[in-house]
C-alpha cells in the first residue's frame, strides 16, 4: 500500500474525529456551570467509552451494511439540538455519548481494515479527538450558538464518506496481517494484559504533573502534543517496531514527565512520547482479534474508561505521591508492554 494512500486514509478520519470531539466538548463544556457537571462527565465517559466494544461488534458482524459514521452523526446533531431546546442534560448526555461512540468505532474498522498491517492510518484518526476536544472546548466559551455544532456533526460523517472513495478497499486479508503481539501467550492473557496497559497509562494522564499548564495558550500546546504523540506512535510502530515504540512511550517519557512539572519544555516533550503508547496498544489487540477489529478497538477504550474513573473517585494532592505513581506505572506499563509485543514487527511505510 502507497504511502500516500495511508496518509490520506488517515487524514480523512482525522478531520472526523476531529469534528466529533468539538462537537462533544463543546455541549460538556457548556454545562461546565451546572451543579451536575461531575455526574455528567461520568456518565459521558461511561456511556462514550464503555459500550463501544457492543458497537465494534456490531459493526464488525453486519460490516459493512452500516454506515455507523452517518448514524452517529445524526445523534451528534440530535444532542446539538436538545441542547439548544433546553432538554434533560442527562438526555442530551445520552445522547451525545451514543453517537461519540459509533462514529469512534466506524473510524477504528474502516482505518484498520483499509490498512495491511499498518498502524499509521488509526493513529493520525485517534489524534485528531486531542485537537477537536481542545477547539470545542475553547468555541464553548465564545458566544457561539449551539445550533452551529449541527454543521460540525455533519461535518464528522463527511470525511469518512470521502475516505471510503478516495481509499483502497477494506480487505479481510488486510486485518491478517497485524502480528504485533507474542501470540505464544495464551489470547485471553493478552487481551487483559493490554487492556491492563491502556488503563494504568489512563489513569497516569490524571496524575502528570504540570504545575505550568495556566493559560489558554499552555493548554492548547499540551493537547497539540498529546495528539501528535498519538499520531507519532503509529508511524514509529510501522517503521521501527511495538517494543522500540514501548520503550521510548514508558521510560523514554518517564524521565521528562517527572522533571517537567514547571518546566513546560520538557513536560510537553514527556506527554508527546507517553501518548505514543494508543498505537501500541491497538496494535496488539487488533492482533489477537484480527476477525473482530471492532472489539479490538473496544477493549481499547474499555481500559480508558476503567482508568479515568478512580480519578473521578478520589485524586491524589501531593507531588511526591503523584510522581511515585506515574513512575510505577511507567515501569510495570513498560514491563507488560514488553513481554506480550512480539520481537520485532515492521512495516516498510
Amino acid at each position: 500500500m502507497k504511502r500516500r494512500s495511508l496518509y490520506a486514509l488517515g487524514s480523512c478520519f482525522f478531520l472526523s474525529h476531529f469534528f466529533l470531539e468539538v462537537v462533544s466538548f463543546f455541549i460538556l463544556t457548556r454545562y461546565t456551570d451546572s451543579p451536575l457537571m461531575w455526574t455528567l462527565a461520568l456518565l459521558y465517559d461511561f456511556y462514550a467509552f464503555v459500550p463501544q466494544g457492543i458497537y465494534g461488534a456490531l459493526r464488525d458482524r453486519f460490516f459493512p451494511r452500516v454506515n455507523f459514521a452517518r448514524i452517529g452523526a445524526a445523534l451528534l446533531a440530535a444532542a446539538a439540538a436538545l441542547m439548544q431546546l433546553s432538554v434533560s442534560p442527562y438526555a442530551v448526555i445520552a445522547v451525545l455519548s451514543v453517537g461519540n461512540g459509533m462514529v469512534h468505532i466506524h473510524g477504528a474498522e474502516e482505518t484498520l481494515r483499509r490498512s495491511p498491517g499498518h498502524l499509521t492510518p488509526s493513529a493520525v484518526f485517534v489524534a485528531g479527538g486531542s485537537f477537536g476536544l481542545i477547539t470545542g472546548r475553547l468555541l464553548a466559551g465564545t458566544g457561539l450558538s449551539g445550533w452551529w455544532m449541527i454543521a460540525a456533526a455533519a461535518l464528522a460523517a463527511l470525511p469518512a464518506e470521502a475516505a471510503e472513495r478516495l481509499s483502497p478497499p477494506a480487505l479481510p486479508e488486510n486485518l491478517k496481517r497485524y502480528r504485533f503481539a507474542d501470540r505464544s501467550l495464551p489470547r485471553w492473557a493478552l487481551i487483559a494484559l493490554a487492556v491492563l496497559a491502556v488503563a494504568m497509562r489512563s489513569y497516569m494522564g490524571y496524575g502528570v504533573p504540570t504545575a505550568w499548564n495556566r493559560t489558554v495558550p499552555q493548554t492548547v500546546a499540551l493537547f497539540a502534543c498529546l495528539g501528535a504523540g498519538k499520531a507519532l506512535g503509529g508511524l514509529l510502530a510501522d517503521r521501527l517496531g511495538l517494543r522500540k515504540t514501548v520503550l521510548l512511550s514508558t521510560l523514554g517519557a518517564l524521565p521528562f514527565l517527572l522533571c517537567g512539572n514547571r518546566n513546560m519544555p520538557l513536560s510537553l516533550i514527556g506527554l508527546l512520547l507517553f501518548s505514543m503508547t494508543m498505537a501500541v496498544t491497538l496494535g496488539l489487540l487488533v492482533s489477537v482479534l484480527p476477525d473482530a477489529p471492532g472489539v479490538a478497538f473496544g477493549c481499547t477504550t474499555l481500559g480508558l474508561a476503567a482508568g479515568t474513573f478512580p480519578a473521578f473517585l478520589f485524586q491524589i494532592g501531593s507531588f511526591a505521591v503523584n510522581c511515585v505513581i506515574v513512575a510505577a506505572l511507567s515501569v510495570f506499563s513498560f514491563l507488560i508492554l514488553w513481554i506480550i509485543c512480539a520481537k520485532e514487527k515492521i512495516n516498510d511505510v
